[in-house]
């Protein structure tokens, strides 16, 4: 049996403690949680070094679950093999983001291009008055990395996966909150309108710190299946 390798990647604007209560709560000390470096200047840390870290993973022959927040999850759907033996997660997931002509439930993108100008300005502002909207109980105390951050919101201007997800091996698999600030109802819908299992709990944006049980139970369930499979 292939053995399976959880590997986590934050959305914008955090980092990867962000998964801290439902790693503590799932007690995997095999997971590989990814940092795109939005926050933070103690190490090295960046979309491009996560890549590596992720085709380091890949080639170690694991089945990998790959779990997403928001925009981690549009990163994951791009960076991962979507074959049979592995398996795509989201958590307040979408498959694309910014509105465009096929997409009308997205952001509206000047609301994005809003955010990239004040990067330029205050960037602490930017990702203070992000993370306040998302419900994020306190600003975080690593100062922002704007070159990281700005990156991150390109992938949201022009990431757009639901046709890779469409032809996946295997279906992706959804936990969505109904009164999410940042993804709609609608937003969710119709990221995932090609048969993906989604699940709905009534809560906001950021599920992984305020439904910790629950993510895990989606988490141990997911992989529970993979495991099963594998057999």
């Amino acid at each position: 049996m292939r053995p399976v390798q959880p590997v986590f990647v934050h959305g914008w604007g955090f980092g990867p403690d962000f998964w801290a209560p439902v790693q503590a709560e799932l007690g995997w000390d095999d997971a590989l949680t990814l940092d795109l470096g939005f926050v933070g200047q103690a190490r090295p840390a960046s979309c491009a070094l996560a890549a590596q870290q992720m085709q380091a993973a890949q080639a170690q022959g694991a089945a990998l679950l790959g779990v997403g927040h928001s925009l981690g999850f549009l990163w994951l759907a791009q960076h991962m093999d979507l074959s049979c033996a592995n398996r795509l997660v989201g958590i307040n997931a979408f498959a694309a983001f910014a509105a465009r002509e096929t997409f009308a439930s997205g952001v509206p993108v000047r609301v994005l291009q809003r955010m990239l100008k004040g990067l330029a300005n205050a960037p602490e502002k930017v990702l203070a008055d992000f993370r306040g909207l998302c419900g994020a109980e306190e600003t975080t105390r690593c100062g922002p990395n704007v070159p990281n951050l700005r990156i991150g919101l390109d992938l949201l201007l022009t990431g757009d996966v639901r046709s890779r997800l469409a032809h996946a091996a295997e279906p992706c698999c959804v936990l969505a909150a109904r009164q999410d600030p940042v993804v709609s109802t609608a937003m969710t819908e119709d990221s995932f309108a090609q048969g993906e299992d989604i699940h709905w709990v009534a809560g906001g944006h950021l599920l992984p710190q305020t439904h910790v049980q629950a993510c895990a139970a989606f988490l141990q369930s997911a992989r529970k299946t993979m495991e099963q499979d594998a057999t």
